[in-house]
């Protein structure tokens, strides 16, 4: 990035001087500065997620874990809906930053993988957090096709899956169950077929 910046810095410095009216290089430089930056945060959200904390919770800023989760799972949102974000103010959670941060961007992927890729414009997936008593409610809600009741009984059974083989292992969710359970909250699933 420091690399970059300095190259757009001398390349803007080089065209004033000249009077060259071509500013494609430094477009071209400030892309790349950019999508470094993102990727930045994207390798910096990897290490919250992947730190071995060994059950540690702290008080953690529920917007932030919400926000680093989004990005992670940006890629397989983008091309198939819509993202809502709904945060209202919620006092700090206590918890395994990591953990939960695994749970959240299972809950994004499922998401996202439950609406067929392509026209984005006509799907939403809305992430929502609010105090609702002394509990924080947190929501990831999508407009995909829907589970049969068959389906969501035995969603958090372990190697239960809907993907085709060699797509997932069923784990996902039973893990996110227990995590969540764990922390002293509850997952719960609301679907309608269609």
């Amino acid at each position: 990035l420091g690399n970059l910046a300095l190259a757009a810095q001398r390349l803007a410095g080089a065209a004033s001087t000249v009077g060259a009216d071509d500013e494609r290089p430094l477009v071209l430089i400030r892309d790349a500065i950019a999508a470094a930056d993102q990727m930045r945060q994207i390798v910096r959200d990897l290490g919250t997620l992947s730190r071995d904390s060994r059950g540690e919770r702290r008080p953690l800023d529920l917007h932030a874990l919400l926000d680093a989760s989004i990005r992670m799972a940006w890629n397989e949102l983008r091309h198939r809906a819509r993202l809502v974000r709904a945060f209202d103010a919620v006092p700090p959670l206590r918890g395994d930053e990591s953990r939960l941060g695994q749970v959240m961007l299972n809950l994004l992927i499922n998401a996202a993988q439950a609406i067929p890729e392509g026209h984005a414009d006509e799907h939403e997936i809305r992430v929502a957090c609010r105090r609702v008593d002394d509990h924080v409610v947190i929501e990831v809600r999508d407009t995909g096709e829907g589970m049969s009741p068959e389906v969501q009984r035995r969603l958090f059974t372990p190697f239960f899956t809907t993907k085709p083989p060699g797509v997932g292992t069923g784990l996902g969710l039973s893990i996110c169950q227990r995590i969540v359970t764990e922390h002293g909250g509850r997952l719960e699933v609301r679907s309608a077929p269609g």
